[in-house]
């Protein structure tokens, strides 16, 4: 699996009301390098890897304890659940089945996944009486395509980058160098909202479910 870019040249350049064809800011290879190094940056305020190019599989257990109803997977946002397993204490294995609909206990549907953005399963009833050990998930996670968020801020990032390059290009007119210092100036609010907001996705998440295991 590999991070991709967040935006593309075009997004960048309808944003910004320019075509960098003709010269008025870097080039457009240079451009495609700051695009690259701008969506690792949300990345980094993501604290995470937003998106990447095919979602992933991942094996994770859970503890069981009397009286739980649901727990939460640690990998988001989850796409689908392939299988779950209750591991009992000699090791044998008894496999769930999911259904979205709550249903009779005395039926084979015992889970469903709730919110796959917050990692959410319940199961249709709560364990009682002889606790067995193990909840044994395998399921597949992650984003392959950038929140409206981060692609906002990979582009804002960029524009800033474009700009900052064009004022320092001793090759371009007062003109153009005027053009991008408004549109870094206006765009500074913009650029800290957007990134909050890609921060505030990647805490609220964990301060309201927690990381994993059962709440």
């Amino acid at each position: 699996m590999a991070a991709i870019d967040y935006t593309t040249l075009a997004e960048v350049e309808a944003y910004a009301g320019v075509d960098f064809s003709l010269g008025i800011g870097p080039t457009e290879a240079q451009v495609g390098t700051m695009i690259t190094n701008a969506s690792r940056l949300v990345d980094t305020y993501a604290r995470h890897t937003v998106a990447e190019d095919a979602a992933q599989t991942y094996t994770q257990y859970v503890d069981v304890h009397r009286g739980m109803e649901h727990c939460v997977l640690a990998n988001r946002p989850v796409v689908s659940i392939t299988s779950l397993v209750e591991i009992d204490d000699d090791g044998s294995e008894t496999a769930w089945t999911e259904s979205r609909t709550r249903s009779s206990p005395t039926t084979a549907d015992k889970f469903w996944l709730e919110d796959g953005d917050a990692g959410i399963v319940r199961f249709m009833s709560k364990f009682v009486g002889n606790i067995k050990q193990f909840l044994k998930f395998t399921y597949t996670a992650g984003r392959t395509a950038p929140t409206p968020e981060a692609k906002m801020a990979t582009i804002l990032l960029v524009v800033r980058s474009a700009g900052r390059a064009a004022m320092n290009d001793d090759n371009c007119t007062d003109r153009i160098k005027e053009f991008w210092r408004r549109l870094i100036d206006d765009s500074a609010k913009e650029l800290k909202d957007q990134l909050e907001l890609v921060k505030g996705a990647a805490t609220q998440v964990t301060a309201t479910y927690g990381l994993g295991g059962g709440l």
